[in-house]
């Protein structure tokens, strides 16, 4: 659509060349070859950082040829292949490997393969509860999720393998199963739900609109007035207050809150965005912007969430200038101390609401500053905002920028909404020398 911005900031895909190089030799090495003597190889002498490093190494290559394969089978047979040899020590420990793997042959349409590749992990490792919790997480269904818990060990059961098979029934939408589990967890599958599968439990409710019930669950676990119970903890707060700001509850929210400072629990990121979000819903974006100080004073790093709130919630005031110190003050924070993997990458609806908000309040040049940083991240503007900068940089005796934006769209934009922005282009007028746009 042309009113969403387009990430692409995906890393380039392998030549087929490669693609199918690396699938052969992986193939290769995990077929039924002669067996060589470990002792007259130089590998068993290299040292034990040497071995983990090609160990690493082998697992990457793994993982480019999953990424790349087309054929369910090829990816099934690389991985299962892989945990069936010697050649990839603690292979099961490679979380990315097996999500990877269990999306892509989801996405192909074979989730039976997805659901025989993670029993085929569970298999390949000892027990243990992380273990099972991580394999429940990628299954493509609840029932085989279900089916995997059930036929597990009892040392790999636990409140956190349970509370991820919770996890799996919520994604699906099936609450009355989930609440029927929880509720006979303890006597059919050999595990009493602990705080995790109560926090599972109290989102569910929460979702499902049911906040009476939440908080009533809540009391029990706070008050200790039913025996198996277990405290609450921030999470649990934090999924109750958030379905009080939905549901626009303000006694509920400040009453929670209060309850939160009472029993000194620390707050974290989720506990400071849902009280922005609930002053940017009222108006009252600048308060949430003091928490934001609240926050680093307190070294609570802020996430996307943080910013895409205050930003959304000046916008939504008319407020652009603070909307743009908020937005200028997360690429700071991303920058501090030299390193790219510190502070947050802004949202695209962050850019989009702020973008737009740019153009109609006629703040040409930041606009025009939020485009070019779309530009480089090989995405494209909503359309209409698009226009609207043009027009006003043409206005505005820029027509060599907006000369320059068009012909940056022209190359970003592709299949479908070529032909919608071939019409925005049809609509402007640049004079002579103006690019044209061809569906």
């Amino acid at each position: 659509m042309a009113s969403l911005l387009l990430c692409r900031r995906h890393a380039a895909h392998p030549s087929a060349a490669a693609v199918a190089a690396a699938s052969t030799r992986l193939l290769r090495a995990f077929s039924a070859l002669p067996e060589v003597d470990p002792s007259s190889s130089p590998a068993a002498t290299s040292t034990p950082a040497a071995a983990a490093s090609a160990a690493r190494a082998s697992v990457l290559d793994l993982q480019l040829a999953v990424r790349a394969e087309t054929d369910p089978a090829r990816i099934h047979s690389l991985v299962a292949s892989a945990l069936s040899g010697h050649d990839f020590p603690r292979l099961h420990t490679s979380r990315q490997l097996f999500s990877l793997a269990a999306s892509r042959l989801t996405r192909l349409r074979r989730p039976d393969l997805a659901a025989s590749l993670l029993h085929q992990l569970l298999a390949s490792a000892p027990p243990s509860p992380g273990l099972l919790a991580r394999a429940l997480s990628l299954f493509p269904g609840p029932d085989d999720a279900l089916r995997a818990f059930s036929s597990s060990p009892s040392a790999a059961r636990s409140d956190v393998s349970l509370s991820a098979l919770l996890s799996a029934l919520l994604r699906a939408g099936r609450l009355d199963d989930l609440k029927s589990t929880f509720a006979s967890a303890e006597s059919s599958l050999g595990v009493a739900p602990a705080r995790a599968s109560h926090n599972v439990l109290l989102h569910a409710l929460v979702k499902n609109s049911e906040i009476a019930a939440a908080q009533k669950l809540l009391d029990e676990m706070a008050n200790k007035k039913v025996k198996h119970r277990p405290a609450p903890d921030i999470i649990s707060y934090n999924t109750v207050l958030a379905g009080y700001s939905v549901q626009d509850d303000e006694e509920g929210f400040e009453k929670l809150l209060k309850e939160i400072n009472a029993k000194k629990l620390e707050p974290n990121v989720v506990t400071y965005n849902c009280r922005i979000q609930w002053f940017a819903k009222r108006g009252e974006t600048v308060k949430g912007e003091e928490l934001l100080d609240v926050m680093e004073s307190k070294e609570v790093a802020p996430n996307y969430l943080t910013y895409n709130a205050l930003v959304q919630g000046y916008c939504k005031e008319g407020n652009v200038g603070p909307a743009m110190r908020v937005f200028k003050r997360m690429k700071v924070m991303k920058r501090r101390e030299g390193r790219s993997d510190l502070g947050v990458s802004a949202h695209s609806q962050t850019y989009v609401v702020l973008f737009r908000s740019l153009v109609e309040n006629e703040k040409l040049d930041d606009a025009l500053w939020i485009c070019k940083s779309c530009f480089a991240m090989k995405a494209a503007p909503p359309f209409e905002a698009v226009k609207g900068l043009v027009e006003g940089l043409v206005k505005g005796g820029k027509s060599e920028e907006a000369r320059d934006v068009i012909a940056k769209m022209d190359l970003l934009v592709k299949g479908d909404a070529k032909l919608a922005w071939g019409k925005v282009v049809g609509e402007l007028s640049l004079g002579e020398g103006a690019p044209s746009s061809n569906p």
